[in-house]
């Protein structure tokens, strides 16, 4: 949020990478393996990896990076699907039309935030009812 807050034109791509990297640490699920960062002169680790985000940053790398990546590379079973879209938004609607084509089951420690991104922000009903801290940020985003 501090490198957000410090750039003088705020972009939206920027903010919505920002909400996307927000929501597991809001939900309090752990993210560090499906926002995965490698160096581009690096080859990535790709082991133990079911489904996961992996941006791909410059040597020079600062915080800023992270939001305007050389490229974001969707990972599904340990391997690299393809090189999407460098916006992290973009990318991970990508990935999630992969989990409903491929028929993939969401990542067991961010099953709260796949489930929230399905029912409230892509409006994709399965005819379950949002339970706790999902339904409690559904409330506090439409009371507002």
């Amino acid at each position: 949020m501090r490198i957000y807050d410090l750039q003088e034109q705020r972009d939206v791509n920027m903010r919505r990478a920002l909400v996307l990297r927000a929501l597991p640490v809001y939900l309090r699920e752990d993210a560090s393996k499906f926002f995965r960062t490698c160096n581009s002169a690096d080859g990535p680790d790709l082991t133990d990896t079911p489904v996961a985000l992996l941006t791909v940053v410059t040597d020079n790398t600062t915080d800023a990076a992270l939001f305007s990546p050389e490229s974001i590379c969707i990972v599904v079973e340990d391997e690299m699907l393809v090189s999407g879209p460098t916006n992290l938004a973009d990318s991970f609607l990508l990935l999630f039309g992969y989990v409903y084509a491929l028929d993939l089951q969401y990542p067991k420690n961010l099953e709260l935030t796949f489930t929230f991104i399905q029912k409230v922000v892509m409006c994709l009903e399965d005819n379950k009812p949002l339970k706790g801290r999902l339904l409690t940020l559904k409330n506090d985003l439409f009371n507002e």
